[in-house]
C-alpha cells in the first residue's frame, strides 16, 4: 500500500459519488468550518471595545460579587458548548459514517475484499455514530489540554502587550503570535494528532465494527507504523482545503464590505443588487468547491481503510482449481 493510493484512490471515487459531497461539507461546517465563513463579514471586537465591554463584569467578579447577568451568560455558553460538542458531535459523526460507507461501496474501491470484511461493514450500521463520538472526542483531549495551556500563556502575553507594549506599529495580534510561537506549534501538532487519529479510529468503527477503545488503539498504531502516510493523507488534502476557502473568505469580506458601501447610498439600488449577488455567488462557489475538497478528505482515510483490510486480509483461496463464485486477492 502505498502513499499515493489512498490520495489518488479518494479523489477519484470522491469525483465518482457527489452523493458524499453534502455529507462532507455538513460534516465539516458542524466541527468549526463554519467559522470560516463568517469571519470576513463579521466585525471583531477591538482589545479597547472588549475591555470598555467586559471591564466592569471582571472587575465585579474579582472581587467577589459577580453579577447575575454574567452567571446567566455563563451558563448560556456552557449549555450551548455541550449543545454543539454532544449534539453537533453526534451528528456530524452519523454524517461521516455515511459518507465513510459510500465510497467503502464503490465497486472499484471495495473489489477484493473478503466477504468477512464487508460482513463486518454492514453490521457496523447500528449505532456507529454513537462510538465515532467519544472516539473522535477522545482523539482531541491532548488538544484541549493544549488549548487550556495556551489559552493561559496568550492571555498574559497579551496583557503584557496592552500594559506595556515595545512596539506599538504592529497588531497587537502579530506581537502576541510573535512571542508565543511554541503556543501556535503545538496547537498545530495536537490538532493534526487529533484529526489523524480521530479519522482512522472513526473508518474502522464504521468499516470493521471495531469498538471506541480497539478502534483508537489501531488508529494510533497505523499512525506511528506509517507516520509518512498519515502525514500525507493528513496535510495534502488540508493544504488544498486551505487554498480553496481562504481566497474565498477574502474575496467574499471584500464585496461584504462594498455591499455595506453601497448601502449607504439607497437612491441607486443597482450597486446593492450587485454586491449582494457577487456575495451570495463567492459563497455559494466556496461551498461547492469546499464540499468537494471536504468529501476527498474522508474519501482518503476510508480507501486507506479499505486498502489495509485488503491488505492485511489475505486470501481466502485454498488451493488452485477450487471453484469459488466470487474471485478474491491479497496483497503483500
Amino acid at each position: 500500500m502505498t502513499r499515493g493510493a489512498a490520495i489518488g484512490s479518494g479523489l477519484l471515487v470522491t469525483l465518482a459519488t457527489p452523493a458524499t459531497w453534502p455529507l462532507a461539507l455538513a460534516t465539516f461546517l458542524i466541527r468549526g468550518g463554519i467559522v470560516l465563513f463568517i469571519v470576513p463579514i463579521i466585525v471583531l471586537p477591538t482589545p479597547v471595545g472588549l475591555g470598555t465591554a467586559l471591564g466592569p463584569t471582571l472587575s465585579a467578579i474579582a472581587l467577589g460579587r459577580p453579577p447575575l447577568d454574567a452567571l446567566i451568560g455563563a451558563v448560556i455558553l456552557v449549555a450551548v458548548v455541550l449543545l454543539w460538542l454532544v449534539g453537533g458531535g453526534w451528528l456530524a459523526a452519523a454524517l461521516e459514517a455515511e459518507g465513510a460507507r459510500i465510497v467503502a461501496s464503490d465497486e472499484d474501491i471495495a473489489a477484493g475484499l473478503e466477504p468477512e470484511a464487508e460482513s463486518a461493514r454492514a453490521a457496523a450500521g447500528g449505532g456507529v455514530a454513537v462510538r465515532i463520538l467519544p472516539a473522535r472526542l477522545i482523539a482531541n483531549i491532548p488538544l484541549l489540554a493544549v488549548l487550556v495551556w495556551g489559552s493561559v500563556r496568550l492571555v498574559l502575553v497579551t496583557y503584557a502587550e496592552l500594559t506595556s507594549p515595545l512596539d506599538v506599529s504592529t497588531p497587537i495580534a502579530l506581537r502576541v503570535l510573535r512571542r508565543t510561537p511554541e503556543v501556535v506549534a503545538v496547537i498545530v501538532l495536537m490538532w493534526m494528532a487529533g484529526e489523524m487519529v480521530g479519522a482512522a479510529a472513526a473508518r474502522r468503527i464504521v468499516l470493521a465494527g471495531d469498538g471506541v477503545g480497539r478502534a483508537l488503539i489501531g488508529a494510533g498504531g497505523t499512525c506511528l507504523r506509517h507516520p509518512l502516510a498519515a502525514l500525507a493523507r493528513f496535510w495534502l488534502p488540508t493544504v488544498v482545503l486551505v487554498l480553496v476557502v481562504v481566497p474565498v473568505s477574502v474575496a467574499s469580506g471584500a464585496a461584504w464590505s462594498a455591499a455595506a458601501t453601497a448601502l449607504d447610498e439607497p437612491d441607486d439600488p443597482l450597486p446593492v443588487l450587485a454586491t449582494v449577488a457577487a456575495l451570495v455567488f463567492l459563497w455559494l462557489v466556496g461551498l461547492v468547491l469546499a464540499s468537494v475538497v471536504c468529501a476527498w478528505r474522508a474519501a482518503v482515510w476510508t480507501v486507506a481503510e479499505v486498502l489495509r483490510q485488503r491488505t492485511f486480509g489475505g486470501s481466502s483461496d485454498r488451493r488452485p482449481g477450487d471453484w469459488r463464485t466470487e474471485g478474491s486477492s491479497a496483497t503483500l
